[in-house]
């Protein structure tokens, strides 16, 4: 049955990949597989289990922001500020990429990196169709940065959320930012180096705007609406940046917001703002996490775990430690790109705990750090990788600018690849200075 899940996996990822159907129906055909191989079994979950399966934590989210954004782009904001970020750049196309960059990866460290690009990606697409450029470099470097700007606290990246609930007697809000930071900061220049190299063709030459001219055109359209969406918005993101004190689940908070705001927007046509809603992005999410418990129920990454365990305990107890350390950080990285970061993630956090019990000389917290570090920037790996790289190309394709599998993959991996060696490297030089850790 291992072969069976592992056989499901590759033809869910050969579909996505070949773009031979939408991702979602892909999805979809994925699950339905899932249930009919547990079904041969006897061991078909029930409704309530079926759901439970999905993440409500990411859909919940990511409903609640789809909203407050869709009724906020009605206001005019975004291409205003598409205005303000092409005066910013000074004509520069690189001065632009790097401005879009460093505020998408500070934004993500202290939000969540889904809501960071949901925020980000609509005033990219409109700046870019204001100066009649390609969005597509601009939105794949932000969705990089964001996983990796992410990857610094325990609330930027939904993999440390999950690590940060789990293992909240050995980790908190100040030891993430502590162990993590550092590695975000080191890492970030060399990846926007190899961002610049790799789209330094679509990012020779300057921005053609009129900038005047396109602030006479493009004002603030519904100020009165702005107000309240700013309130709302403002009152979201304060209570995202509460919650290592709160404990309030951003799902809740962002569904809270989004009602708030369809009472304040107009409670007799809350059909046209519900139409700003990514519907088949929401079933994408909800059929792909569907497809990995699935996977999981039949053994597939308890297996994987099984073996990564059996690697560990077979060398030096003085060297677990760190070989546990790059077979983590290297193992999470790879299977995150293919497999959605969330519950590949939730499913390693057990296998951890379980590891360090059975394995003498191996420490939870290093082997925490390099599961984040892993997972987080194997998102970048391919677009199934993290959900914030789904929601961009959600946004792209609505925008007209479609990011198929293999372009983001052409750019992504290496990035990945290069990401992690630096993850690796800081790692290392961090066990060999501060082992043990404690």
């Amino acid at each position: 049955q291992i072969g069976i899940a592992a056989g499901i996996m590759v033809i869910v990822f050969l579909m996505i990949m070949t773009e031979i159907l939408h991702r979602t129906m892909a999805a979809m055909i994925g699950a339905t597989m899932v249930m009919i191989v547990l079904g041969c079994q006897k061991r078909v979950p029930t409704l309530g289990q079926l759901v439970t399966w999905m993440d409500h934590g990411t859909l919940g989210l990511l409903w609640g922001m789809m909203l407050i954004v869709g009724i906020t782009m009605r206001t005019g904001v975004f291409e205003w500020m598409g205005v303000l970020a092409c005066k910013l750049a000074g004509g520069s196309r690189i001065k632009l990429m790097l401005l879009l960059c460093s505020v998408t990866g500070v934004l993500s460290a202290f939000l969540d990196n889904v809501t960071t690009i949901l925020l980000i990606a609509p005033v990219t697409c409109k700046l870019c169709k204001l100066v009649d450029i390609d969005p597509r470099p601009y939105l794949i470097a932000e969705t990089i940065f964001s996983n990796i700007g992410g990857t610094a606290t325990m609330i930027g990246d939904p993999p440390n959320i999950i690590v940060g609930n789990l293992l909240s007697e050995y980790v908190d809000f100040t030891k993430f930012l502590i162990n993590l930071g550092p590695g975000v900061i080191i890492t970030s220049p060399f990846i926007f180096l190899y961002l610049w190299w790799v789209f330094r063709k679509d990012l020779a030459g300057t921005l053609e705007a009129d900038v005047p001219a396109l602030q006479q055109m493009y004002p603030i359209t519904n100020r009165a609406l702005l107000v309240k969406c700013g309130v709302v918005l403002a009152c979201v993101i304060l209570c995202f940046f509460l919650h290592p004190v709160t404990h309030v689940d951003p799902a809740f908070v962002s569904i809270l917001g989004a009602v708030w705001l369809l009472i304040a927007f107009d409670m007799h046509h809350c059909h046209e703002a519900l139409m700003g809603v990514e519907w088949d992005t929401l079933l994408f999410f909800a059929a792909l996490f569907v497809v990995v418990e699935g996977v999981g129920e039949l053994g597939l990454l308890r297996a994987i775990a099984d073996i990564l365990a059996d690697i560990v305990s077979s060398v030096p107890v003085d060297q677990r430690q760190i070989v546990a350390i790059v077979i983590i950080v290297w193992a999470s990285a790879i299977f995150s790109a293919f497999v959605d970061n969330i519950p590949f993630t939730a499913t390693m956090v057990p296998v951890l705990v379980q590891l360090v019990r059975d394995v003498e000389g191996v420490s939870i917290r290093p082997l925490a750090w390099a599961l984040c570090f892993g997972a987080c920037f194997g998102g970048n790996g391919t677009l199934i990788g993290a959900s914030a790289n789904i929601v961009m190309a959600s946004k792209a394709e609505v925008e007209g600018f479609p990011v198929s599998f293999v372009s983001f993959l052409k750019v992504g991996f290496p990035a990945m690849l290069i990401s992690v060696a630096f993850a690796t490297a800081y790692l290392a030089a961090v066990n060999s200075i501060f082992a043990p850790w404690s």
